[in-house]
């Protein structure tokens, strides 16, 4: 999904939590992995090629969701944040997860498991589609009915 997903469900487990800060930031900071992506490729600076690449659900680089996308990664990393504090820890692991379940529900490649690349999840909803639209509403009503 798009950065106004992520931040939308950041800002709802926010809400949820109490902790916006960690909830939208973990939830927008794993997509770091484009960005180092996007600079290995040599498409950050050429914005014609880097629309082409944010919007294309195929990964043609098969890095765009690396190893921070990684279920065993979240894991460990969840935990370690948990035992220095485990208020913060909760809230980092469900903002995470969310950020993970958001990526699988979208039609871009997704490898849960990468570098291995066996396992490829492609879900419904495409990029700034009005199925994404209407999703972000959702998060919105549910961010208002939380207030």
């Amino acid at each position: 999904m798009t950065l106004p997903s992520h931040i939308l469900l950041g800002t709802v487990i926010g809400r949820m939590t109490g902790d916006y800060t960690t909830a939208i930031a973990v939830s927008a900071a794993i997509d770091i992995d484009h960005l180092r992506s996007y600079i290995k490729s040599g498409v950050l600076f050429d914005l014609d090629r880097l629309r082409k690449t944010v919007l294309d659900t195929e990964d043609p680089y098969g890095d765009q969701r690396g190893y921070l996308h990684n279920i065993l990664i979240a894991i460990p990393i969840t935990l370690l944040v948990y035992l220095i504090s485990p208020t913060i820890g909760t809230v980092f692991g469900i903002a995470y997860g969310g950020h993970l379940l958001l990526d699988a529900l979208d039609k871009s490649d997704y490898w849960p498991l990468y570098p291995y690349k066996g396992i490829n999840i492609k879900g419904f909803v495409e990029y700034f589609s009005p199925t994404e639209i209407l999703f972000d509403i959702f998060l919105l009503i549910a961010l208002i009915v939380l207030l």
